[in-house]
């Protein structure tokens, strides 16, 4: 029979979904699952609605109260007379007098609870309130003796008594911070809010972070473990688990009591609609206290991964002196996911995340607080592997935007849990009945020690002063409650529940979450310990088969050992240094016939990642690619849309057959055209038969030309003309400008040599280490802008702590280039970048020195910068205000030490990074790839194209010029080109344009408060 009743308990329990075990309603679901007692349901139910309905059955009579006593009930709840207050009386109690004041009761009786209360239960405690059996069971048989409770003290930072409705307090160590003061005023604020209700006990109360009470310790039945309350607890102690301090407050980092805080994150939730929010997922805290949250911090977005997170360190010190402006909780709701991950233990931000209406990526956790443990994964959060953080979350982040109604009732509901079963009111039930059952264990009379003392809210709040007062006054209770406080929880149950229990709930704490203690039980089953002993030997004799070569298993895996070892040997070498197949100028045949040689290869199979499935994704900024294309994406490019473009183009290139064609237009700007088209050469030589036929209009000039205001309506069809730069309100197509192959004329070498030579430059001084000002160089006369700059330069009066030099390229030339080599200008912390008449390319080389550069607001853009983002890459500088806007960027820069060098090396890192020259030929790959399906023409070569080459380019130039081609020389890749990454959608695009737009003008408003100042403003001017 015994065996029987088990059974059925393990089906009821063990065999429902996950999500439903805790759920006592499922047993009566499964009972109404047979026809009969379902259509006798239904049939019940409609006789007595039509009863009802008919006015055959007065309701009132049913809870034995008539209709007109509840209209009367109803209308005495309406019209109570208003709450007597009682405010602080700092009058009574003095420094002189240090007694607690009468005036306030020590018994209430709630005045709605009438003639009703008798047959009108209260509702039911939120469920989580069923822990606190499970936190006091290790004492359930053998109760608390004074020796336990005293076994506690080494522990604690002070003894609670509460004596006949009064507080005392002996202190016996101060605690982090003002945790142990709020902890005692929350106690005090209870004993108002339930006057006389609270039993007589004594408790220690320890402030610390770690549970402390070992489970392993106290393993015996009448062990006796010490009680010990704190703030969380987890599956290895015992320590007694109670609301943590900030419930009151935290006044060290300015977050309000619970109740007003929870109307904050309330009106800051209804600020924008869940679907609206930034689709990522946010964090904001120290990362400095644990190395799992520093852990966390390399799941940032960077400009080699998006792990769909956006992470950000919270410097207290600095929120402090900024009188708090960046760590309001209501202004936090305002991406679609939020992070939760531990510090040292729990973390009280657990709760303001969870308010947010954003489902909360929960990264899995150690430790417990007191209402956790009553949230459900998929249903209040979404768990995280903190094994595996990154991809875990770029995962829930992707599944969550491609299930939107499930994510975000998974937000809704982990939110509806902390504003309805988390309210302040319930916080108080929670330690109402947490003591009550606490008291009951008590097996001594509590007593008042001699060095304790009565503490009311008088004594804790009147010393007080400035932010600590105000919190105390926030979360004074003014009154006691005007509702009986049951609220109760259930602790009755019927035989089967109790067992079900006994199985789950009620298990020992040092059992909770214990394999070893379920293990102890299955090793003692017959049958277990049988089919352990057959398996066993089965492995042992498969081992045996497998040593002596009997069982050969590469065979079951379809492979034979020469393939095996084959394709060993064949990853090894694709690891190992691959040696480029050599293909030089060949001079003397294009000296002796004057045409393009045929021994270079027109296609070429690489050596690895052959399948482009198996293929990295290019960086970010190759999106912009469909950006820059999306003016034709409906029409396409017709041959009248190019031929519109010939008036302001220096040339047409052609390719067809992997030859290239160029129709010259202009003689202005000869190297630029002549290293742009020696750039698509080597282009061609990287990727030898890659690209399809395709014919373009190219302009070398600086501004763009092509402006959208022409061209507004979708058939339109603007003109496609290529070049280096364009800005927001034209459609020139952006191209690598020439200097990635070299610039004789300034002798700036070629891409990949120059990007060596500066990664050099950058080791040979420490950033902290180099002049702390901001160091521009270049030509002052090229544009109005760079003239207003070098009035920022120090003078007598004022040092706007810049240092501006103007470079004379003609003095330079003269010097044999002394002054001007690009690796021995990284000797200052900040580098200034202005643009010359358009963009410059200068952009790129102050970018790679590991200095932040700060970027004077922008007209243009290249190909690259767009992927760039403000305070990340580089630090933003008005370009309306100069001087102030640097001088304030040194300083702030010099003052966040660490936050600069982080940006100077991002920055940096981009370019040495995203910016190689492999990635460059992909750009140029995706982007002439891109182009040429977009055309409704064939290419042809025109009468006046010749074709181009290395040979005739190259072989008739010397000098700088020469040795320049032959540095910047290609030979066919190893690797085929990264995987273009999909466009941005509308969405994506809006949340871009508004972070960068949100960045800028965070630091503006830092600098507009700098500039308020009238001390900073005098020193400066």
């Amino acid at each position: 029979m015994e065996a029987a009743m088990n059974k059925k308990l393990m089906k009821i329990f063990w065999l429902r979904p996950a999500i439903q075990k805790p759920s006592l309603l499922t047993r009566s679901c499964a009972f109404f699952k047979t026809y009969t007692l379902r259509l006798t349901s239904i049939i019940l139910s409609l006789f007595f609605f039509l009863l009802i309905s008919a006015g055959w059955t007065n309701l009132g009579r049913v809870s034995f109260t008539s209709y007109e006593n509840a209209m009367k009930y109803l209308m005495i709840s309406s019209s109570t007379d208003p709450m007597i207050q009682f405010p602080l009386n700092c009058a009574a109690w003095s420094e002189a007098n240090k007694k607690c004041p009468k005036t306030y009761p020590i018994k209430h009786q709630p005045s709605l609870i009438n003639h009703l209360e008798s047959s009108s239960k209260n509702g039911t405690c939120p469920d989580y309130f069923r822990w606190i059996h499970e936190d006091l069971r290790p004492w359930k048989e053998t109760g608390i003796t004074r020796k336990m409770l005293e076994g506690a003290r080494k522990h604690a930072h002070f003894r609670l008594v509460i004596l006949d409705g009064k507080v005392y307090v002996e202190k016996f160590k101060e605690s982090i911070q003002s945790r142990a003061l709020f902890t005692m005023w929350g106690i005090v604020q209870l004993a108002r809010w339930y006057p006389g209700r609270l039993p007589d006990l004594e408790l220690m109360f320890d402030c610390d972070d770690r549970p402390v009470i070992a489970s392993t310790a106290y393993r015996g039945r009448n062990s006796g473990p010490p009680p010990l309350f704190r703030y969380c607890s987890d599956s290895k102690h015992l320590d007694i688990i109670f609301p943590d301090w900030s419930f009151w407050g935290w006044a060290e980092t300015n977050i309000r009591p619970w109740r007003s805080v929870l109307n904050d994150i309330k009106e800051g939730n209804n600020k924008s609609n869940w679907r609206d929010r930034i689709p990522y997922a946010y964090w904001k805290g120290n990362p400095n206290v644990a190395p799992w949250r520093a852990d966390l911090l390399k799941c940032n977005v960077t400009s080699k991964a998006d792990w769909n997170t956006r992470l950000y360190i919270q410097d207290w010190n600095e929120e402090i002196k900024k009188g708090y402006n960046n760590s309001n909780l209501g202004d936090q709701c305002t991406h679609r996911y939020k992070i939760y991950i531990e510090g040292w233990a729990w973390s009280v931000s657990e709760k303001y995340i969870l308010a947010c209406n954003s489902p909360v990526l929960y990264m899995t956790p150690r430790f417990y607080d007191f209402f956790i443990r009553g949230m459900v994964p998929q249903r209040h959060y979404w768990p995280v592997r903190d094994n595996n953080k990154c991809k875990s979350l770029k995962f829930a982040v992707e599944y969550g935007n491609n299930h939107m109604e499930k994510a975000e009732a998974i937000g809704t509901a982990g939110s509806r849990f902390i504003h309805e079963d988390m309210k302040m009111e319930y916080v108080f039930d929670y330690i109402f009945h947490l003591l009550n059952e606490y008291s009951k264990l008590l097996k001594f009379k509590p007593s008042i020690s001699p060095k304790a003392t009565e503490i009311c809210a008088e004594s804790l709040a009147c010393p007080a002063d400035g932010i600590w007062r105000k919190f105390m006054e926030e979360s004074l209770e003014m009154s006691p409650k005007e509702k009986k406080e049951k609220n109760e929880f259930r602790s009755s149950m019927n035989p089967q529940e109790e067992k079900l229990m006994n199985i789950f709930w009620l298990r020992p704490a040092y059992q909770r979450n214990s394999w070893a203690t379920r293990m102890k039980a299955l090793i003692k089953n017959p049958h277990f310990r049988t089919a352990v002993l057959l398996i066993s030997l089965f492995v042992l004799l498969v081992s045996v088969f497998v040593y002596m070569g009997w069982i050969d298993l590469v065979q079951y895996s379809g492979v034979t050992k020469e393939k095996a070892i084959k394709a060993l040997v064949k990853v090894s070498e694709s690891n190992s240094h691959l040696p480029q197949n050599q293909f030089p100028l060949d001079c003397k045949a294009w000296n002796r016939k004057k045409t393009c040689p045929n021994n270079y290869p027109t296609s070429y199979k690489p050596k690895i990642n052959r399948d482009p499935s198996s293929n990295p994704t290019c960086p970010e900024y190759f999106r912009w690619i469909h950006e820059d294309l999306k003016p034709w994406k409906e029409t396409g490019i017709t041959r009248d849309m190019v031929e519109r473009s010939k008036g302001n183009a220096h040339f047409r290139l052609v390719i067809l057959k992997g030859k290239v064609y160029v129709e010259n237009f202009k003689d202005r700007h000869p190297y630029r055209v002549s290293l742009t088209i020696w750039g698509i050469l080597q282009f061609l030589r990287f990727y030898p038969g890659k690209l399809p036929d395709l014919e373009l209009m190219f302009d070398a000039d600086d501004l763009p030309v092509i402006p959208t205001k022409d061209y507004r309506g979708p058939n339109s069809g603007p003109p496609a003309l290529f070049r280096y730069c364009s800005d927001w309100w034209s459609y020139d197509i952006v191209f690598p400008d020439w200097t990635f192959w070299g610039w004789p004329d300034l002798n700036i070498r070629p891409w990949r040599h120059i990007l060596k030579e500066i990664k050099e430059g950058n080791k040979k001084i420490k950033w902290k280490d180099r002049e702390p000002y901001a160091y521009w160089k270049g030509n002052p006369h090229v544009a109005g802008w760079r003239g207003e700059l070098m009035t920022c330069n120090p003078t007598e009066t004022v040092d706007w702590n810049t240092r501006l030099f103007d470079m004379n390229w003609d003095e330079e030339i003269k010097a044999g280039y002394t002054q001007s080599k690009l690796a021995d200008q990284c000797t200052y912390r900040y580098k200034i970048y202005i643009e010359g008449t358009a963009w410059s390319v200068s952009e790129k080389y102050i970018f790679a020195c590991d200095s932040p550069v700060l970027l004077i607001t922008l007209h243009f853009h290249d190909f690259f910068n767009r992927g760039m983002l403000p305070q990340q890459h580089y630090w933003p500088i008005k370009g309306s205000d100069k001087c102030k806007s640097l001088k304030f960027a040194v300083e702030y820069g010099n003052n966040h030490t660490q936050k600069a060098e982080a940006i100077g090396k991002a920055g940096s890192r981009f370019i040495h990074e995203d910016m190689k020259m492999e990635y460059i030929y992909d750009y140029i790959f995706h982007l002439l790839n891109e182009y040429a399906k977009l055309l409704r023409f064939e290419p042809v070569v025109p009468p006046n194209a010749v074709e181009t080459c290395v040979e005739s380019m190259a072989c008739h130039t010397d000098g700088n010029w020469r040795k320049f081609m032959e540095e910047s020389m290609e030979s066919p890749s190893h690797t085929i080109p990264c995987s273009l990454p999909p466009p941005y959608n509308v969405e994506e695009l809006k949340v871009f344009n508004d972070k960068k737009f949100v960045l800028n003008k965070e630091v503006e408003m830092w600098e507009n408060e700098y500039w308020e100042k009238p001390t900073k403003n005098d020193a400066a001017i």
